[in-house]
């Protein structure tokens, strides 16, 4: 309780606004905010009307908004001045709280596609029914070559900057299957980014619904031709038909990979029907 005829002390007020001492004494010495009383004895105390004030600032500061922004506003504070302030700040955090929902919900797809690939066994040749899936294209010739592929991977970032594509899924790479078969390790035409749904005005690549043959490999792209080495001799033994292009995504990679090596690529190219 404040004590009789002044106020809070510093202390009790800090606690009741869930901030430290220093707090108090730095809005104070910046003259954003001061006590109410200072006693003879150099002691400050805070009045109760204070707390909706000090709650105020706190919550602008949690907006984002400079120290100093918020100070020029109490220096010429009125109704007026406070009502610009406050329809200003509620449309700045509608608009934030929508960018921080699509922001959770690609987090949330993100640990979910994480998991998924936390369950998966590398080393195996398997059959699998996808569903329809759509990419977001940039072509990629020569991506082999370090200095190339960093000019492909900017442009390809900033077509999906300018086209406001968000994505949970790592940059892959398409590689025609005649050249995997030739062992053209150059012949990769194409990077992309996955997206969940078609986008309006975006160009994409669409790989059909249907039976894919996928290969799950441990380790980097220096060693993802042994993948494709399997995946294809299967195909062969078993007199399977591929479809023209193989997929080639990042499972794993260095968000939570100490090291290239330790990467987890899925290669999946379509099985033509009737075979």
């Amino acid at each position: 309780m404040p004590q009789k005829n002044k106020g809070f002390t510093t202390g009790e007020f800090a606690r009741l606004c869930g901030v430290s001492k220093h707090t108090l004494f730095h809005y104070d010495e910046i003259g954003i905010f001061s006590p109410a009383i200072r006693g003879e004895n150099g002691y400050r105390y805070y009045a109760p009307v204070q707390i909706e004030v000090f709650n105020v600032i706190a919550a602008l500061k949690e907006l984002g908004m400079p120290l100093a922004e918020i100070r020029s506003y109490l220096d010429r504070r009125s109704p007026e001045e406070l009502l610009v302030l406050l329809e200003r700040e509620q449309a700045a955090l509608t608009q934030k709280l929508t960018r921080l929902g699509h922001i959770r919900r690609l987090i949330g797809r993100r640990a979910e596609l994480t998991r998924r690939a936390m369950a998966v066994v590398p080393g195996r040749v398997e059959m699998e029914d996808q569903p329809e899936r759509w990419y977001v294209t940039t072509p990629a010739a020569g991506i082999t070559d370090q200095e190339k592929y960093v000019h492909v991977m900017a442009r390809h970032l900033e077509y999906c900057d300018a086209h406001g594509v968000d994505s949970p899924y790592a940059l892959g790479a398409l590689m025609p299957t005649d050249a995997a078969r030739r062992g053209d390790w150059d012949g990769y035409t194409i990077c992309y980014t996955q997206v969940d749904r078609p986008l309006k005005g975006v160009e994409l690549f669409t790989a059909p619904a249907g039976r894919y043959l996928t290969y799950c490999h441990a380790g980097s792209f220096d060693t993802i031709r042994e993948g494709y080495a399997r995946l294809l001799s299967h195909a062969d033994e078993n007199r399977l038909e591929l479809g023209p292009w193989v997929l080639e995504d990042v499972l794993l990679d260095e968000l939570c990979c100490k090291g290239y090596d330790q990467y987890l690529l899925k290669l999946s190219v379509s099985v033509m029907d009737g075979i």
